[in-house]
């Protein structure tokens, strides 16, 4: 399905309304009086933007949706100061009209509340700190795209929050209560964010890595895709196949990345490596760098591997998702692109039939000191600093 579907008539011009919706949603146009079944149907979200001055308009909208569905599901937002067309819509039963003054982020949050409305009604059937893990992402989410789109300074405040919640949430509530509540979200992106972020901090938990080294893999996590969000979503959830302007778009998002979180000025090393390097491989054949073995440090080999786990499990607008032992048994596959320790201990977290729904302490009973921010491989150090092989086999 796609996001939105936008209504206008020819005697409308194109409104900068639009353009900006485009950026923020996936989006289809088309003409109010030509529109199918079929459009109004694969839409989650219906927006009128025409006069509605032209009697067959308005019936063709009325033919197109039901009650229900102008009530719950559309929108109307009037295209001049003229108010035949916010008259014709409450006639219509829509349920959220707004003026031709009305600011761009009112239209927004009502485009929100009802993509979101299957999440919050999730949201309110599980725990007070999943619900509030999955809102403070969503904020920071919306927050970092608004300005990445913009070419803004990233606004991370609500980055430590997010972090933190996530963490508290698959710690009192266990993974799947986690992944579950994420696969509500409308937006295909976040979702892919939230889930990475997700494994992420049980991969860390599962491994035994101290609280700031956790900390640091969940922040690279919510940030490893940063670069995609300068992409319209109509790009980044396309059903179909890229033109090569989008796939080279796509493509350089690790350094878009990188160069947006750089500016803030306050990022760790390590960090930034996560979001530069994510699609690298340990055989020198990923990019932007081509780089190889040594050079890619242990946060990054984790990251990577959460990352495709994570993209070969979710359904896409182009594809299903497979089930962990398919995805697992390819991964399998990469040997030399992967690295093996970490993979056979990600490995044996998400086979494990229960560890999912497990809380509280990780299934790893020692911590280590610090690894990841030392560039150190967690599997082949103690706490105490010695080289030792892990049961994870």
């Amino acid at each position: 399905m796609i996001d939105l579907l936008i209504l206008t008539d020819e005697a409308t011009p194109q409104p900068n309304l639009v353009a900006q919706l485009f950026a923020s949603f996936n989006v289809v146009q088309a003409p109010a009086a030509r529109a199918t079944q079929g459009d109004v149907d694969e839409a989650r979200v219906v927006l009128i933007h025409a006069g509605l001055r032209l009697a067959g308009t308005v019936q063709r909208i009325a033919e197109l949706t039901g009650e229900a569905r102008r009530r719950d599901d559309m929108i109307y937002v009037a295209p001049d100061r003229e108010r035949v067309g916010v008259v014709q819509a409450e006639a219509l039963g829509v349920g959220q009209v707004f003026a031709e003054h009305d600011k761009l982020d009112k239209v927004q949050a009502a485009v929100l509340s009802i993509l979101n409305r299957d999440l919050n009604v999730a949201l309110a059937m599980r725990s007070s700190r999943i619900a509030s893990a999955v809102e403070t992402t969503d904020a920071l989410y919306r927050d970092v795209s608004a300005a990445m789109r913009a070419n803004r300074p990233l606004p991370l405040r609500a980055l430590d929050g997010s972090v933190s919640a996530i963490a508290g949430a698959i710690g009192n509530d266990g993974l799947s209560e986690w992944l579950s509540a994420v696969e509500m979200h409308h937006s295909q992106t976040c979702r892919h964010i939230m889930n990475v972020a997700g494994f992420a901090s049980a991969f860390a938990r599962h491994i035994g890595l101290d609280e700031a080294d956790n900390r640091l893999l969940t922040e690279a996590s919510l940030l490893h895709d940063v670069g995609k969000l300068f992409i319209p979503i109509s790009v980044l959830e396309k059903p179909g196949a890229l033109s090569p302007t989008e796939r080279k778009a796509i493509m350089n998002h690790p350094q878009k990345g990188e160069d947006a979180v750089r500016k803030c000025g306050k990022a760790n090393p390590m960090v930034l490596a996560g979001i530069r390097s994510h699609h690298e491989y340990l055989d020198g054949t990923g990019y932007p760098d081509g780089l190889a073995e040594d050079r890619i440090p242990p946060l990054v080999r984790m990251l990577t591997i959460v990352d495709i786990f994570s993209a070969l499990t979710e359904k896409r607008a182009y594809k299903e998702g497979m089930t962990p032992r398919l995805a697992i048994a390819q991964m399998a596959e990469m040997r030399g692109k992967l690295d093996q320790k970490l993979f056979a201990a990600f490995r044996t977290m998400v086979l494990n039939p229960v560890f999912s729904s497990q809380r509280g302490a990780s299934a790893s009973a020692d911590r280590l000191g610090p690894c990841l921010r030392d560039g150190r491989h967690p599997l082949e150090a103690t706490p105490a600093g010695r080289v030792a092989r892990r049961g994870v086999a």
